[in-house]
């Protein structure tokens, strides 16, 4: 032991010992490289069953790496024969229809309406000169002669038993019936 202890390394020593593990490393990289070329091991030298899950280490394989090689799409087949055309569908024209009530129920313009009314408190219906029963409505509180916002809540919906009316009630914010003016758009 004591004669380790004395031994000192001298430069040549340490570079001397650094190329002998250099060559080593170099030398061992070879001979595996030879026994065992880059990819020289594939699916026809594995026999079957010769890879288990026990033999690989848990995450090294996953579903896409499985799923990429058992789901190769095959060639792409004809085209088939176009299928007959389909009916004709309805006129792209858009109706719109409009009223601006004022809280009396008299109104003050309007688009398509026949005619208006109030039928008790904040319940006002409006008649147009056709159906509507396939249309969307839309209704808000608002001055009826200029068009500015007041405190207030509009809804609409169809009245029952006239396909050409609808029905709009107005409230406070406190959603107490209130008569209002509104202004009112249908698009069919």
């Amino acid at each position: 032991m004591k004669s380790i202890r004395r031994f000192k390394l001298s430069p040549a020593l340490v570079v001397a010992g650094a190329a002998l593990l250099i060559a080593l490393g170099d030398t061992g990289w070879a001979t595996v490289s030879q026994l065992v070329p880059r990819s020289s091991v594939g699916t026809a030298q594995l026999r079957n069953n010769a890879v288990t899950s026990a033999k690989i280490r848990n995450g090294q394989v996953k579903l896409a790496d499985l799923a990429r090689t058992a789901r190769r799409p095959g060639p792409r087949g004809k085209t088939g024969p176009a299928g007959p055309a389909g009916p004709a569908g309805p006129a792209g024209a858009v109706t719109r229809l409009w009223a601006v009530l004022n809280a009396s129920g008299s109104i003050a313009r309007s688009a398509g309406t026949t005619s208006a009314g109030r039928l008790g408190a904040g319940v006002y219906e409006v008649i147009f000169g056709q159906a509507v029963a396939n249309c969307a409505f839309v209704a808000s509180v608002g001055d009826g002669d200029a068009a500015t916002g007041t405190n207030g809540a509009a809804t609409v919906t169809r009245r029952a038993g006239n396909a050409n009316a609808v029905r709009v009630e107005t409230r406070t914010l406190g959603n107490a019936p209130a008569d209002k003016a509104f202004h009112l758009l249908v698009v069919c």
